[in-house]
């Protein structure tokens, strides 16, 4: 390809060529995509983030500040919540995508394409979970005086999990773009995404203290005019439902937006189309 892919200048990477990463055109071609198809992403997002969301935090029992719930019964709603979350957002990146499709293929191209996304992001999760939990447990049962050892050793484990989950951040678009394994979907992710770790550092930075922001804010407002409809704010109950509910709206509104977002990215990087087409409503 001599140096350039899709008519961009680019560069090799582990033996392909990616064009450079411009942050503006992602999010052009991101609002294009929402203009086009911005009823079919909040139908999936609707059904696949925000209504299986709502049903997880509300069984969830109500624990201290900090505090993990003991496992038990919904524990397992919680783990199929993360599953349909799953399928969610693989769907959307299909959208996203530009694939002429309906809403009924995209999510069950989704459906297809989770089990390699899961064993991905467990095949490099949970080496970093099984290290870092016995530091962190140390931290919690003292939190006045941790041991430093363990204090150092968290923040050591915190940094290279960064720097992993950014390198590791197109795996979504990946896993919903091509067909490849665990193992595959993290080299290509590892491979679009030599050059531009700031870049995509900085961009995430943005996003999840946005999504802190908005979903506390959110949270916060509406548990106070729940409180002053309903009262005191008791499990399963109305105003319990309400707030979960107005949380996951606007987490799943994120949540795409970062996907979308992503998707865009990824093409830009692997020389794909420059604008999204359009998809078609579902019948």
């Amino acid at each position: 390809l001599a140096g350039r892919v899709g008519g961009a200048p680019g560069r090799r990477a582990k033996g392909i060529w990616v064009r450079r990463l411009s942050g503006s055109q992602a999010w052009v071609e991101t609002k294009a995509v929402f203009r086009r198809d911005g009823n079919l992403i909040a139908i999936v997002a609707l059904a696949l983030l925000v209504l299986p969301g709502t049903l997880g935090d509300l069984v969830q029992p109500q624990t201290t500040p900090g505090q993990v719930a003991a496992p038990g019964w919904w524990t397992l709603v919680s783990f199929v919540t993360l599953l349909i979350g799953i399928v969610g957002q693989l769907a959307i990146v299909r959208v996203a995508l530009g694939e002429r499709q309906t809403i009924g293929e995209a999510i069950g191209h989704g459906f297809r394409r989770a089990p390699a996304f899961l064993a991905a992001t467990l095949l490099w999760l949970l080496p970093f979970l099984l290290l870092f939990a016995p530091f962190a447990l140390q931290v919690q049962a003292n939190p006045q005086a941790p041991p430093s050892t363990a204090v150092l050793m968290v923040l050591l484990l915190t940094l290279v999990f960064i720097f992993f989950a950014v390198r590791l951040i197109l795996a979504t678009p990946v896993a919903g773009a091509e067909r490849l394994g665990p193992v595959g979907i993290l080299k290509r992710s590892w491979a679009l995404t030599a050059g531009v770790f700031w870049r995509l550092l900085g961009a995430l930075l943005m996003f999840f203290l946005g999504l802190f922001i908005v979903v506390a804010a959110v949270s916060l407002i509406t548990g106070i005019v729940t409180r002053l409809l309903f009262g005191v704010i008791e499990p399963m109950s109305v105003g319990a439902l309400l707030v979960a509910l107005v949380t996951q709206i606007a987490a799943a509104a994120l949540t795409t937006l970062l996907m979308v977002l992503l998707t865009r990215i990824y093409l830009q990087r692997a020389g794909g189309e420059a604008e999204p087409a359009s998809v078609p409503h579902a019948p």
